[in-house]
């Protein structure tokens, strides 16, 4: 592990969130860095919702970043159950094996390589598990498996649930409590309780659009693999906006690709977790977490990136400095990721969303903040 100059660190990223907090003309957003189960920083800022201030205890919407502690329970579940990540998806859901799916790996499913990245049939639920599940069992590929990759933005949740349950009995968001909520009393849920739904900020559409790109230029298409992916499941026909997510329905429903809710605080402890030894992974459960096994031009977000087993890795900068960084960020800019090399785990979660699926200039800049390079 390096060393850190945590003085120097706290007093940069402390400077840049707070310039971060006097340029947001709405909502608010909080950010922590933990070192073990030491909490470094805890930062939070703005509004909540309405007038209500932002604290420490404020949960929030992570969108995508939910997909990488349902990684880390999937993870998990193959460690203690002793099962190869190698092993084809069908050894456990058989139903999984039709259209010629038979041979599809754990692995492949992880990385977002198994050709999966869209769901075919239209008009189902992201709340309707059962379905969905039964939906991608029966479909083919959406392209011959090749070693390419495709973000799976919404079917891939669904996946790694539906696997779970068949390995264990449980869900993602029973596991997940079991394992590791309880245990280490953390603010994070696959679906808040009724008691803490009007406790979550309340998250604010982006005001401008994404630039100009190949990614917008897909959306744009409705037969494209890209708005595929991104449209399909839905809520019953709506499209999963930040009104539709801010509803009491959605806040307690179980969401695996996009709905965890979480306080910045949980997130970065988690992430800290993962970033050296714990008394929950095993050191090879671990270097699957870091370790790339797809990267290059995502079939889906048309850019390039970087997937190991389920986390997004850090082969094209997205996590600032770390080499060896992994984790997974969120629409809108809400981001949650460890540093094996450093030994920390960071968050930043945002109630209002930048455009685009990959942390902007705000995120970024918070995150170069942390490796003390200013832009």
């Amino acid at each position: 592990m390096k060393d850190l100059n945590e003085g120097a660190m706290i007093g940069s990223v402390t400077r840049a969130f707070e310039e971060l907090i006097s340029e947001t003309p709405e909502g608010g957003a909080s950010l922590s860095i933990w070192r073990g189960n030491q909490s470094l920083i805890s930062l939070h800022g703005g509004d909540s919702s309405r007038k209500i201030p932002w604290t420490s205890t404020t949960p929030c919407l992570i969108w995508s970043a939910s997909k990488g502690i349902a990684s880390a329970c999937v993870l998990h579940a193959l460690q203690q159950k002793g099962i190869s990540i190698a092993s084809p998806v069908s050894d456990f859901w058989p139903e999984f094996a039709a259209c010629g799916k038979g041979t599809v790996t754990l692995s492949q499913v992880l990385a977002h390589q198994a050709g999966l990245a869209a769901l075919d049939k239209k008009g189902l639920s992201i709340t309707d598990h059962d379905a969905v599940a039964l939906a991608l069992a029966a479909q083919p590929l959406n392209w011959e498996i090749d070693g390419s990759h495709g973000y799976g933005a919404r079917t891939f949740g669904i996946l790694l649930d539906e696997i779970i349950r068949r390995m264990t009995g449980e869900s993602i968001a029973s596991y997940w409590n079991r394992v590791f909520r309880d245990s280490l009393s953390l603010d994070l849920w696959f679906g808040l309780p009724p008691e803490r739904v009007m406790t979550a900020a309340t998250v604010i559409a982006p005001k401008s659009p994404p630039e100009s790109s190949p990614f917008t230029k897909a959306f744009g298409n409705p037969a494209s693999l890209t708005r595929r992916a991104l449209s399909e499941p839905n809520d019953k026909g709506r499209a999963l906006t930040p009104s539709v997510m801010n509803s009491p329905e959605m806040r307690m429903a179980s969401i695996p690709s996009l709905g965890a809710i979480s306080t910045s605080g949980a997130l970065a402890r988690f992430y800290s977790l993962l970033a050296g030894p714990s008394d929950f992974f095993t050191p090879e459960s671990r270097l699957l977490m870091e370790t790339t096994v797809s990267r290059g031009l995502d079939l889906t977000l048309l850019q390039e990136t970087s997937f190991s087993s389920g986390f997004m890795t850090n082969d094209f900068g997205v996590y600032g400095a770390g080499r060896r960084s992994f984790g997974h960020p969120g629409a809108g800019g809400a981001v949650g990721f460890a540093d094996p090399e450093l030994g920390l785990g960071f968050s930043f979660i945002p109630s209002a969303m930048n455009p685009g699926a990959l942390p902007g200039p705000r995120t970024q800049k918070l995150m170069l903040a942390l490796y003390g390079i200013s832009q």
